[in-house]
């Protein structure tokens, strides 16, 4: 799995420089916007576009890069499978995993959206009220995209993508399943009774699906763990 912590770890790292170089210009948009009538604050408002800006700063190359990651992920549970001489993905399920994949990149694009609207409201809000552009500013910088949510929310998104996808081309296959990842003070109980209590040639298909750390849920928010085949 080091190869989803880079690239979480790499997505997090690019997020950090769109989103500083467009706090630089929105610092500077506040001065200027501080000497504005109303009418020209409430015109020159309405053309920003901080989303688009923040798109053209990385952001936008940043999630097409961390979902090449997820085409990554795939091959090597394609690859997997062909080497026990499974054939694997029928059409609905590549539909599945690239619909899944859609929806996590509506994810991290909304939320960009989000942080970029809520950057454009307080800056209009704190200009039209009169308040002093430092204090603007600083409140703007309390608005972040690169945050510990974030972090998490593009972690459980490629982790279920990856337990997904090798459930996918290993469904109905016969093969036997185990629970990997740490065992230590930070481990949910489900997480742990599966481990502790996993049978020596490995979960069913069945068993993996019928228990509380099913594909893809794990163990819930922020899981350490996958099912991999034993």
């Amino acid at each position: 799995m080091a190869q989803v912590d880079s690239a979480v770890n790499a997505f997090m790292k690019d997020i950090k420089k769109a989103e500083k170089s467009l706090m630089s210009d929105i610092e500077k948009l506040a001065f200027s916007f501080s000497t504005m009538s109303d009418t020209q604050l409430i015109s020159a408002t309405a053309q920003l576009n901080f989303f688009q800006e923040l798109i053209d700063k990385g952001y936008g190359k940043s999630v097409d890069t961390f979902m090449d990651e997820y085409d990554s992920v795939l091959a090597q549970a394609v690859a997997e499978a062909r080497k026990r001489g499974i054939d694997p993905l029928l059409g609905a399920s590549v539909d599945a995993l690239q619909t899944l994949k859609d929806l996590d990149t509506e994810r991290l694009l909304g939320r960009a959206s989000s942080y970029s609207n809520q950057l454009k409201s307080d800056l209009f809000r704190g200009i039209y009220t009169g308040q002093r552009v430092s204090s603007i500013i600083d409140r703007l910088k309390e608005t972040e995209l690169a945050t510990h949510q974030m972090n998490v929310v593009a972690y459980d998104g490629i982790k279920i993508f990856d337990d997904s996808a090798r459930y996918a081309v290993h469904k109905g296959s016969g093969v036997r399943w185990t629970y990997t990842g740490p065992q230590d003070d930070r481990t949910r109980d489900e997480c742990e009774n599966t481990k502790t209590f996993e049978p020596s040639k490995g979960y069913t298909e069945s068993e993996v699906n019928q228990s509380s750390t099913p594909f893809g849920l794990r163990g819930g928010f922020n899981c350490r763990h996958s099912w991999n085949v034993k």
